[in-house]
């Protein structure tokens, strides 16, 4: 299996080119199958043009276990292989066998020979080959030995036998069958073979114990005998070289060591068990190998199938070689090509590039030169993968920088015909047009029995012309048509070809004003900002269209633009009754430009360029509700301050370090809002009409444009302070001025309000006792054993209360004094008790449940305070008596009285004295 392929690529190569393989075509294949099953129809394949009696162009068809025909059956004979060609029609089975082998002589054994694994064309006008690797020779004697050294046959132009045509009737029998396999008993000639203008060439593996060789007829042009042509081969090569395989692939072209000479290059794929290449030239009789490329990868079989052509067009040929059983089992990837791009007549042991298949893919089992697909001045190239799924074959382009690593077109065999195909890409042929529309096209076989001619599309070199008028709009004055778009196509084929006037319709499309959420423009025939037409032509021919601007244009800064997007239109055709003509499928060009664009502008007063360089400058502060600036941007808050304003000017005026201040487009405000407070509104004091919205950021609309010399005084921005509390220290914002218009000092302007808290409360007496008299007998301090041994009691009731949560920032502390003693040293008034109610915690010193305690003041600390909450203070006193109670005097306080202190300053005082 492996030779049948390798030879198969050797000869499906004939000239390798890589260029867009994008216009091959896959709707109308023609499809041909072989007569038998199991027949290998397909294995070999080839293209060839008749020129002799009349033009025709045929595919050539390698069966090699085809039966034998009829004629041969009286010789015990029942399968020989064979040699169709087929025409090119949409009929499936209309191949016709050539007529090659002749009853056998008693010397030669035909059965079983595989005639058919090997078909190649000389191309226009020249001769075919056909050649079967195990035809056997025999020795005969009183022990009959056979020899399998295989068999060639050249055939004429039209596919018949002259024999007066000495390319013909000379025999292609050219290994020595005297002899057993350690010299040529076994070459296995023609395993793979070609043609050039002067040489017949054969692949023979088999020679000297499996070292290989490759056989030559060398034929004189200025001579037309029998006897002109000279034998040339390798010959043995050495011990060292057995089992190596040289003739597994073979080509023979020029441009490779040399511009004008023809250099051979083989296939040794088991030669150090890695594979190699071998480029040799003739010397005589002989061929010397003058370099040799090594493979890379044990059992890779690199050298197993081969291609040259020019890739990069620097007019010498590069060399391409398969290497179907590559692997690399961490990647996944199976089977190889090396391209070795040629270095003015040298090549590199290491590969220029290395393409890889799928992972027992078989990528690389066949490869060939298929021509100038898409005539871009660059050759393509064909690799198959027969193994993939139902088979693919890769076309990869040619350009100057040769190929890329990525495919233009893959081609899967199950997407081909009704049926699809199995081993898809097993061999390959190309580099001639079959259908005669100036394009080369490609032939595949298969494993299935069946081939594909795979046909070149026309390509479209596609001219546009798109124009948008006027350059300036107004759009106060575009409410109806204003500006007319045209587009005008033309088309030439890349082939060259002038005669072609085939009508094709261009599919088109023009968007104006893309990627805007609002477009400002629209046609007039469907109110889109998008139009798609078709247009039909085969000589140039133009399309205009109108639209009218969508009023009121908020950006008059940035330009419209148009874009324009072309394709064929396509439509898919029905089966045909006859051989489908390409002309009416023409594919774009791959190095088409499809994309156009333009643009135009509003009138804007920015000078004579259209251009805008502003110069917006702000500047900001906060200030009061009364629109008074707080001093040093300070503020003594309270709870009874509701809101706040922040009083902002822009300016786009001319200054000193900037000569031109033209209209702002699109100005905008944008006002970040601090946390602590809440956006309530804005006005402006100087009567303009300024747009906000808000949400986590206030957004002001300054105009469109803000215009030069233009300034925005006192625009007030309105804030509640329902966010502000006690943990409040500052307040900031930032504004950012923006505009489409030219400037590119527009940074943010931080602005900060800092804030100092004040606790507003109240403290009031509630309950107290008036013009208190106090009499009885006097009594010792130390015989007083209870309270009411004191005298009667008093009691005064306070009120606190704050407007505002304290959270655990502060502690409101109320220190009260009182007279206890009169001017002699004797008691006056005892603290009791202290009652506390509301929500508070709270803390006295000395404690609340006092008796007859004397001290001088006390302090009640009421910790985390909630807003609005009232806290009633009772403080009993009892009354003392003096040394003598003959008389009643009635005592004021004149001290007593009461300081609320909020922490953590220890000197404020928050409230009256009472």
């Amino acid at each position: 299996m492996a030779g049948k392929s390798l030879r198969l690529c050797v000869f499906v190569m004939c000239a390798i080119q890589t260029n867009s393989g994008f216009n091959i075509d896959v709707q109308f294949p023609v499809i041909k199958e072989g007569k038998t099953k199991g027949s290998l129809f397909g294995f070999s394949v080839a293209l060839h043009k008749q020129t002799e009696k009349t033009k025709k162009n045929f595919l050539l068809v390698g069966a090699p276990q085809e039966k034998a025909q009829p004629q041969l059956s009286k010789f015990n004979i029942n399968e020989t292989g064979a040699v169709y060609y087929c025409p090119i029609t949409i009929e499936q089975d209309d191949c016709r066998r050539m007529d090659l082998i002749s009853p056998p002589q008693s010397a030669e054994m035909v059965e079983g020979m595989w005639l058919g694994v090997t078909v190649a064309s000389q191309r226009t006008g020249g001769h075919v080959l056909a050649c079967g690797h195990r035809y056997v020779k025999k020795l005969l004697g009183a022990e009959e030995q056979q020899r399998m050294v295989g068999k060639c046959y050249v055939r004429g132009n039209d596919l018949t036998y002259d024999p007066t045509d000495y390319w013909q009737s000379d025999t292609y029998e050219l290994c020595d069958f005297n002899y057993d396999q350690n010299l040529e008993g076994m070459c296995n000639m023609g395993i793979s073979g070609g043609m050039t203008e002067n040489d017949v060439y054969f692949g023979s593996p088999g020679s000297f114990v499996w070292q290989g060789t490759v056989h030559m007829k060398e034929r004189d042009p200025n001579f037309d005998f029998a006897g002109d042509a000279n034998e040339i081969s390798f010959g043995k090569l050495g011990e060292d070289r057995l089992n190596i395989y040289i003739g597994y692939s073979v080509l023979e072209d020029i441009k490779l060591l040399d511009r004008s000479k023809y250099t051979v290059v083989t296939g040794a794929p088991r030669d150090n068990f890695k594979g190699s290449v071998i480029l040799a030239e003739k010397q005589g009789l002989l061929l010397n190998p003058v370099m040799t490329i090594p493979g890379e990868q044990l059992g890779s079989y690199f050298g197993g199938c081969l291609a040259v052509t020019d890739l990069n067009n620097d007019d010498w040929n590069d060399l391409i070689v398969g290497a179907p059983f590559y692997f690399d089992r961490n990647k996944e990837e199976g089977g190889a090509v090396y391209v070795f791009m040629n270095e003015n007549g040298s090549f590199r042991e290491k590969a220029s590039l290395l393409l890889k298949g799928k992972k027992g893919s078989g990528f690389g089992f066949a490869v060939a030169a298929v021509g100038d697909v898409n005539q871009d001045g660059f050759q393509d190239l064909a690799v198959g993968a027969p193994f993939q799924d139902s088979g693919k074959v890769f076309i990869w382009m040619g350009s100057k920088n040769g190929i890329t690593t990525e495919p233009s077109q893959v081609i899967e065999g199950k997407s081909l015909g009704p049926s699809g195909f199995q081993t898809f890409g097993y061999s390959l042929s190309g580099g001639l047009d079959m259908d005669g529309n100036d394009y080369p096209d490609i032939l595949v076989g298969s494993m299935d029995d069946r081939i594909a001619l795979l046909r070149a599309r026309p390509v479209i070199h596609l001219s546009q012309k798109f124009t948008v008028e006027p350059k300036i709009v107004s759009p106060n004055q575009c409410v109806n048509s204003c500006i007319k778009v045209k587009v005008c196509f033309s088309y030439n084929l890349s082939a060259g070809n002038t005669a072609f006037k085939k009508d094709i319709t261009v599919k088109y499309t023009v968007d104006a004003d893309p990627n805007r959420r609002g477009a400002r423009v629209r046609f007039l025939d469907n109110k889109q900002s998008t139009f798609t037409g078709l247009l039909s032509f085969s000589a140039p021919a133009c399309q205009e269209l109108e639209l009218s601007v969508n009023t009121p244009v908020r950006d008059k800064l940035q330009p419209i633009v148009f874009t324009l997007n072309v394709s064929l239109n396509e439509q898919k055709a029905a089966a045909p009754q006859t051989l489908q003509s390409l002309d009416a499928f023409p594919v774009l060009s791959g190095q088409q430009i499809l994309t156009n664009k333009t643009e135009i502008n509003f009138h804007k007063e920015c000078g004579v360029d259209n251009m805008c360089s502003s110069n917006l400058q702000l500047k900001a502060k906060f200030a009061d509700e009364n629109y008074f600036p707080f001093p040093s941007q300070t503020i003594e808050f309270n709870s009874s301050i509701k809101k706040l304003v922040m009083m902002v000017d822009v300016t786009n005026m001319p200054d000193g370090g900037r000569q031109e201040a033209e209209d702002a487009h699109q100005a905008m405000l944008s006002i970040t809002i601090p946390p602590s407070l809440k956006y309530s509104g804005v006005r402006t004091l100087t009567g303009l009409d300024i747009e906000c919205s808000a949400d986590e950021t206030v957004i002001c609309d300054l105009g469109n444009p803000f215009k030069s010399n233009q300034k925005v005084t006192s625009l007030i921005i309105i804030f509640e302070t329902s966010g502000v509390t006690l943990y409040t220290k500052k307040i900031e914002s930032q504004l950012q001025l923006s505009t489409i218009s030219e400037q590119k000092d527009l940074d943010p302007v931080p602005v900060t309000l800092d804030v100092k808290n004040t606790v507003l409360t109240t403290f009031s007496l509630e309950k107290q006792m008036i013009d208190t008299t106090f009499s009885g007998s006097v009594t010792g301090e130390s015989a007083m054993s209870s309270t009411s041994d004191v005298g009667s009691p008093l009691e005064f009731v306070f009120r606190v209360s704050v407007g505002e949560p304290l959270g655990d920032l502060g502690t409101l502390v109320i220190d009260f004094e009182w007279p206890y003693e009169v001017a002699n040293g004797k008691w006056l008034l005892y603290l009791t008790e202290i009652v506390i109610k509301g929500a508070s915690e709270s803390r006295c010193v000395p404690p609340g449940n006092i008796y007859i305690y004397i001290y001088i003041g006390f302090i009640s600390t009421l910790f985390n305070i909630k807003k609005n909450v009232h806290y009633n203070l009772f403080i009993s006193n009892n009354c003392g008596f003096f040394r003598r109670a003959s008389r009643r005097e009635m005592y004021e306080a004149k001290s007593q009285k009461a300081e609320i202190k909020i922490q953590p300053s220890e000197t404020e005082r928050l409230t009256e004295e009472f």
